[in-house]
């Protein structure tokens, strides 16, 4: 069964009010993918990089963010509404 895993930038700095005021790097998001890949015995097809909202399915224990991390990408849709997306990576694999 092919399925994918996804790893976005994490949360490594809270504001005042709680909030994620600092995220990792792309280039660390990329070095954790790289040490999952050399610690599983899934067979890997294929790593993309995809851009995603803020909310994404997994990530709702606050570890994960996206506004100011290097790879954000805000995104206007109808009515002036923001939805503010970010760079991760997904890795494809086949179990």
């Amino acid at each position: 069964m092919i399925q994918c895993k996804d790893f976005a930038p994490r949360i490594t700095e809270r504001g005042f009010f709680g909030g994620a005021s600092d995220y990792e790097s792309f280039s660390e998001v990329v070095s954790e993918v790289n040490q999952w890949i050399e610690n599983t015995t899934m067979q890997v097809i294929n790593v993309e990089t995809v851009v995603l909202p803020d909310r994404i399915e997994g990530t709702s224990d606050g570890v994960y963010g996206v506004t100011v991390s290097n790879g954000v990408y805000p995104v206007m849709i109808s009515q002036g509404v923001t939805v503010n997306c970010f760079q991760c990576v997904r890795v494809w694999y086949r179990e």
